[in-house]
């Protein structure tokens, strides 16, 4: 018996402009505008919000005939993000991964050609995306935290596959690619360590142990690795962000337990941009700090709520060449969007 959904997917493949309706005209940029800006004036602005998306339609792209029909014949017609973790995005922006453990997998927002598509294995297992890496060439990849693996895809793949490393992770979360020294950093956060593979997965080093001295991690999640090739690590249950240098060993450390601005109460996602300014994104305070090198507060942005510029449990955080900062605004189920306008070191 045919249900009244696949009568109307019968009707709607019997059109005949039907083909010619899948083809999509690209969006414009998404990302020029700037709008508030903090800290207010009369004090020198240094972020500018740009944006905020939840689906596919937020940054004008429209799902093609054919998605659309398979929305419909599996009972959804939405792509929206249900709690974005962690974002990554290619050199020029057109092209932005967003992991959603709750979504079971990894959407990507192809701006530049206007297409949407929720990335998943390619044996169909299930998958608990939390952390994220792309390299100057498109490559990306993937902690499927649960799982205790890693998935990559390539430019053009749809899904993802498996990334053979030459270690056994107990809940592998934060991801970095490294271009300069082409190593993919890794935080195994219930191992307490971060580990280093090259691109065959081949094991490199192994970073740190638990405990609270120099050196040593209470639960890391996210890390980055700046324009002089040193690591940060947020150590999240040690309340502060280390640094490593190219050697990898220990430089400093910033931060401690607190709700007051420069303090932290579950810092998650890191990431550095273009003049070294180190931005760290609290979960619990629902801000995203903004330091410089020396880890000195330069600017707060955020408290809980739903308006621009407010957070509710935001968790990772990706910066690009240019400087445009995208937020993974988890509970909130969205991404918000800013750019540094500030003062170049």
């Amino acid at each position: 018996m045919i249900t009244n959904r696949l009568r109307i997917i019968v009707r709607l493949l019997a059109l005949p402009c039907a083909l010619a309706a899948c083809a999509t005209t690209p969006p414009s940029d998404p990302f020029d505008n700037e709008g508030a800006i903090w800290p207010a004036p009369p004090e020198t602005g240094r972020i500018a919000f740009v944006t905020e998306f939840s689906g596919s339609s937020d940054l004008g792209i429209r799902k093609s005939v054919w998605a659309r029909l398979i929305g419909l014949a599996a009972g959804n017609s939405e792509d929206r993000m249900l709690r974005p973790m962690a974002i990554a995005a290619t050199a020029d922006g057109s092209v932005v991964f967003v992991a959603d453990p709750d979504a079971r997998c990894v959407h990507r927002y192809d701006i530049g050609r206007g297409r949407y598509d929720c990335m998943v294995p390619d044996d169909q297992s299930g998958i608990t995306p939390i952390g994220l890496a792309i390299t100057s060439e498109g490559q990306l990849f993937v902690s499927d935290s649960q799982n205790g693996r890693l998935l990559r895809a390539s430019p053009g793949d749809d899904e993802l596959s498996p990334f053979a490393a030459d270690v056994r992770f107990e809940r592998p979360t934060g991801m970095y690619w490294d271009s300069n020294s082409e190593q993919l950093f890794v935080t195994d956060t219930l191992g307490q360590v971060v580990v280093v593979v090259d691109t065959t997965g081949q094991l490199l080093m192994t970073l740190g142990e638990r405990g609270s001295q120099a050196g040593q991690f209470n639960f890391p999640t996210y890390l980055c690795v700046d324009g002089d090739g040193e690591l940060l690590v947020t150590d999240s249950l040690n309340f502060r962000i280390q640094r490593f240098d190219e050697q990898r060993n220990f430089v400093q450390m910033f931060g401690e337990n607190g709700d007051q601005q420069g303090s932290f109460a579950r810092p998650k996602g890191v990431a550095v941009d273009t003049s070294g300014h180190v931005y760290v994104v609290d979960s619990l305070l629902h801000t995203m700090q903004v330091f410089d090198r020396d880890g000195q507060l330069l600017l707060s942005v955020g408290v809980q709520g739903q308006a621009p510029g407010e957070f509710w449990l935001p968790n990772g955080i990706f910066v690009t060449d240019d400087d445009t900062i995208f937020v993974a605004d988890s509970y909130n189920k969205r991404v918000q969007v800013f750019r540094y306008v500030g003062p170049r070191s």
